[in-house]
């Protein structure tokens, strides 16, 4: 019965999701370039400089001060994405410092808000909301949807994407270690928690990864899960095969490599019936990083809204083991 009830939610899902999608051809591959990419992990990941921040404060309310912080980032990748862009919850209480990344396509932190915000308020914690590039604040004017010019038929612009959202992270995780002595907890959800995983592959400094729904081999999801049906079609017309895009893309493939932290700082949180990210891709990543703690929920990617209080508890007693 959940089998039937979580697919049938993820179609309703998906119907909607696939409302948007691109009506011109996003298809780009410069050979070389990907060639580059590919060639050196370490210069594709380099580590950021300490980032200066410029913060936009629009009101204070009960301790917190609600506003948006934006910094240079160091990745080149289109003018709308000349400056990463984060929104902030701060207090003075120096507790723990949440960074959620939200997923593909999202146009606001809705579902992060609905589980986390009011406990993590209640605990005085830190809150900053990272905004991929090429969605919400950082979507170019031609934009159809939030998140169109991030996962595209377009193999270099996509691989420069993840690299900006990694980046941008680490960046992000060096201001808060130099300011704060509270922990630095990356939750990530759906598209978010692949470059969540990513960052835990580069960042030391970071002290607990919540991978929720997560992302894993992208050439993988777009050529055999629903969400990326539009794309693989564009990549088809144009006689690129799943063997192409899955070499172009293994940098920023999160099973290919190991985490830096210690397994036992990991919570991988997935669902067995998911119809957006498939359970053999998340199941091979699991297997990669030697099985650190995962929950494998009987719902679907829909899991995101219906189990949101069992997400809520399992994070919070998870970070607490670590408080």
């Amino acid at each position: 019965m959940r089998n039937i009830i979580a697919r049938v939610c993820d179609n309703y899902g998906l119907f909607n999701f696939h409302k948007n999608y691109s009506k011109e051809t996003q298809f780009y591959y410069d050979e070389n370039q990907v060639l580059d990419f590919n060639s050196d992990y370490l210069k594709f990941y380099a580590k950021p400089n300490l980032p200066q921040i410029f913060f936009e404060e629009n009101r204070f309310e009960e301790e917190y001060s609600y506003g948006k912080l934006k910094f240079l980032s160091e990745v080149d990748n289109e003018e709308c994405n000349k400056y990463a862009i984060v929104n902030y919850k701060r207090n003075e209480k120096d507790k723990n410092n949440v960074i959620l990344i939200h997923g593909w396509c999202s146009e606001s932190f809705h579902n992060l808000d609905k589980i986390f915000l009011k406990s993590f308020l209640k605990r005085k914690y830190n809150i900053y909301n990272y905004i991929l590039p090429f969605h919400m604040d950082r979507c170019p004017k031609e934009s159809l949807y939030s998140g169109e010019y991030f996962l595209s038929a377009n193999v270099n612009r996509t691989l420069k994407s993840v690299q900006q959202s990694v980046s941008d992270i680490r960046a992000l995780i060096s201001y808060i270690k130099q300011n704060s002595k509270g922990k630095v907890i990356l939750i990530g959800l759906s598209l978010g928690g692949q470059v969540a995983n990513l960052v835990a592959e580069t960042e030391k400094d970071l002290d607990l990864l919540i991978s929720l729904f997560y992302a894993n081999d992208l050439s993988y999801t777009i050529h055999n899960s629903v969400p990326g049906k539009y794309i693989k079609k564009d990549l088809n017309k144009n006689h690129f095969n799943e063997d192409m895009l899955n070499n172009s893309w293994r940098i920023i493939n999160p099973t290919l490599r190991k985490p830096l932290i210690n397994k036992e700082k990991i919570l991988l949180i997935s669902g067995k019936y998911d119809k957006y990210v498939l359970e053999d891709d998340t199941n091979k990543l699991w297997e990669g990083w030697n099985r650190p703690e995962r929950h494998n929920y009987d719902c679907g990617h829909s899991g995101i809204v219906l189990c949101r209080k069992k997400i809520k508890n399992d994070t919070l007693r998870f970070i607490d083991n670590y408080d």
